[in-house]
């Protein structure tokens, strides 16, 4: 798996939310990792939105699959990392105790 991201988003996503965009591979990568379409708006793509752990930290990232590379490696453009809120956390963690 090969991550990208936009350098200005990552910026702004660490200003908006303390996380840059290379702290949500971990998450993403989580085996225990909880995937949906984010279906709220026609962005043009599929988004998808990981809630996946990052240390102690539950985060959420947005993020879309762009293509394959030549050797079939899949490339993922993160979009947004953010820290789980409470409720969140809480719906991840039922059943993981």
């Amino acid at each position: 798996m090969r991550y990208v991201w936009d350098p200005a988003k990552d910026a702004l996503n660490q200003r908006k939310h303390g996380f840059f965009l290379a702290d949500g591979i971990p998450a993403l990568e989580d085996p225990g990792c909880d995937v949906s379409i984010d279906d709220r708006f026609d962005y043009g793509e599929i988004r998808l939105v990981t809630a996946g752990r990052s240390g102690s930290k539950v985060l959420i990232v947005v993020s879309t699959e762009l293509s394959k590379t030549a050797d079939g490696n899949e490339i993922t453009r993160i979009i947004s990392v953010r820290r789980a809120k409470w409720y969140e956390e809480d719906w991840f963690n039922l059943g993981r105790a």
